[in-house]
This record gives structure tokens, sequence and C-alpha cells, in this order.
């Protein structure tokens, strides 16, 4: 296969009210499309991909079904760094005949909408362009960054798109620019512990 100010209120809220410790419970309500494996970790049935509630020094905050299945789905994981929040969204998809750069190109217009209680102004492209993630082969994916502003703070916004075959991934991410390069080092961890879990190929419903 997805951030130094104050804390988001709604991010912070989350990661407040959720125990540091080990082996927390899953949810009260497990969301459609999702089992409980063990103590802390959701499942996506369709794709069998594993989501702990810590990970990478992320902790799980947001879980739910995209369509009234639960077949597609958006994860959200953030951090707290410092007293500032790094949030990483994962949206889990099958899209019929469609490139990562055409996932790219027909989301990227949403990228400042993503992110909740974080409110950008002057945002503004600052490159985009294909990438190979690591283990996959040439043209699997493909990403942007963009400059923004939140509460008169510079920050970086990142939207990456991958195809896994029948089911496509898309990180968003936002992060303070100060430190930027720390931030999206930890991210990319974040992304490679949650692929060696999954997709796994579904039939076509």
């Amino acid at each position: 296969m997805m951030f130094r100010t104050k804390l988001i209120p709604a991010v912070a809220l989350a990661l407040a009210t959720i125990p540091a410790v080990a082996g927390a419970a899953c949810v009260d309500a497990i969301p459609t499309g999702f089992v409980c494996r063990g103590n802390d970790v959701l499942v996506h049935e369709a794709s069998g991909t594993a989501f702990p509630k810590q990970l990478a020094g992320f902790t799980r905050f947001y879980e739910q079904p995209i369509d009234l299945t639960g077949h597609d789905v958006t994860i959200a994981y953030g951090r707290d760094l410092k007293g500032t929040a790094i949030v990483a969204r994962v949206a889990l998809i099958h899209i019929e005949a469609m490139t990562p750069k055409e996932h790219y190109l027909g989301m990227k217009s949403l990228i400042g909408q993503y992110f909740g209680a974080l409110k950008f102004s002057d945002l503004k492209p600052s490159g985009e362009g294909p990438f190979d993630p690591p283990g996959m082969k040439p043209g699997s994916g493909y990403q942007g960054r963009f400059s923004a502003v939140a509460d008169g703070v510079p920050y970086e916004l990142s939207l990456s798109t991958v195809s896994f075959g029948y089911w496509s991934a898309r990180l968003t991410a936002a992060y303070p620019t100060d430190g930027a390069a720390t931030t999206r080092a930890s991210i990319l961890e974040l992304a490679r512990k949650l692929e060696r879990t999954g997709p796994a190929k579904a039939a076509k419903k």
C-alpha cells in the first residue's frame, strides 16, 4: 500500500480517549465489512487486510464502510508528536478499469476536504507523478503533494494511489511542513506494515 501544530480537535479527542496500552478491545459496534480478531485488530473481510489498533506508533481512531456492504472502506490512523497531530487516512476500494493516475486525478480536487476539523487555505499543488511501491510492478502508484496553511501554520498534504490489481488503495495525509521528511518516513512505515497483511485478491461480486 497514507503533521505538527495544535492538535486537530477531532483527532485530539479521539486519541485522548483511546487506551495507550496494548490489548485494548475492538470497538463496541464493529463497522459493516469488518470482523474483530484478538483484542484489538479489525480485519476487512473482503480483502483480508488487518488494521491493528496500534501500529508503527500510530493509533487507529476511525473506521467506516464506504458502501452499504462494507466491501470498500476507510480507516484513519493518528499519532501525537510533541503536542501536534499526524493523520493518515486509507481508503481501500475496488475500481473497474482505472489506472492509479486516473484514480489520483479524479480525487485531487478533494484533497483539502479529507481531514475533518483541519481547514486549509492557500492550497496549491507542489508536484505529482508516478512512483513504484517497493516490490510492485512499475506504474502501480501515482502521488502528488500540495502546500497549504492551517491556523497560520504551513502544511504539506499528500495524495497517493496504488493499484494492487483487484484492489486500489488511496492514502491521504496532512502534516506541517516543519519536519515533513521525518513525518513522511513514519507514514511510509505505517503503509508498509499494513500492506504486509493484505489486500488479497477478491472474487468479483
